[in-house]
């Protein structure tokens, strides 16, 4: 008698064990329709030196957002600089693969000639050529 009770006690305890197993295999499962989405990188008070067929571009902004291979967002603050120019902006978004930048906030440029104020720009690199939107107004260097 007592044998068949501890075979039933040992029975009962592995059917335990293996229902518990059950309910934590079937809770921690995760969905299968479960999306993964691509996360994006930002650096803090970011500062670099770029090299495109234009030349050495300067590149510094608040935060950088890197959106994709081919595109960076430089949030708050933000500046380019090569021999040519000096921008000074904000929230400007940047094409690495065709050198464009553009900006539909306040941007003022500073080259040999003088100083230029704009409500934004687009900035073809490749090209050398910077298209101004908005109000411009430009000072002469004396």
């Amino acid at each position: 008698m007592i044998n068949y009770f501890n075979k039933k006690t040992i029975n009962i305890f592995i059917i335990i064990i293996f229902g518990i197993q059950l309910y934590i295999y079937f809770v921690n499962k995760k969905p299968l329709t479960e999306n993964f989405s691509q996360k994006t990188i930002t650096v803090e008070n970011f500062s670099s030196i770029v090299l495109s067929n234009s030349g050495i571009t300067k590149v510094g902004s608040e935060k950088l957002n890197k959106i994709d291979d081919d595109n960076i967002y430089l949030e708050g603050k933000s500046y380019l600089e090569n021999k040519e120019y000096k921008i000074y902006g904000k929230n400007i978004s940047i094409n690495i693969s065709k050198e464009i930048s553009n900006s539909n906030e306040p941007v003022e440029v500073i080259n040999k000639m003088g100083i230029l104020k704009a409500q934004g720009f687009k900035n073809q690199d490749y090209d050398g050529k910077i298209f101004f939107s908005g109000e411009v107004e430009f000072v002469i260097n004396k």
